[in-house]
């Protein structure tokens, strides 16, 4: 059994996991806003470019029913970190991207790391 935070250290976990819940609860949304932007950047119509939402969504479902299992597996602490990561690298991926593809392909992976956070 492990120690239980105190003090500052418990703090520092709470604004950790508030932080990363809203960052992933904005980027949830914030998708639906630009749509019509992101197809006009892309080339792309709204139905294709929907495929970006649809692409995220599609990571959750299949992710968050393993999380328990995952976070067992690997630890909570490992899977949660882990999920941050690949949910800011993914993010920045998804800012670099060239193509509606390349950038549905990055919300897929964003998705995936979203699940646990």
């Amino acid at each position: 059994m492990t120690a239980k935070p105190k003090g500052l250290a418990k703090w520092i976990i709470v604004a950790t996991v508030i932080s990363a819940t809203m960052l992933e609860l904005i980027d949830t949304t914030i998708v639906n806003v630009a749509l019509s932007q992101i197809s006009g950047n892309l080339g792309a119509t709204i139905e294709d470019a929907s495929w970006v939402i649809t692409a995220y969504a599609i990571a959750n479902v299949i992710v968050i029913p393993m999380t328990g299992f995952l976070a067992s597996y690997f630890g909570r602490k490992n899977y949660y970190l882990t999920s941050i990561l690949i949910f800011t690298f993914a993010s920045y991926m998804c800012g670099q991207s060239g193509s509606l593809w390349e950038l549905v392909a990055w919300r897929f992976i964003q998705g995936v790391g979203a699940a646990r956070c």
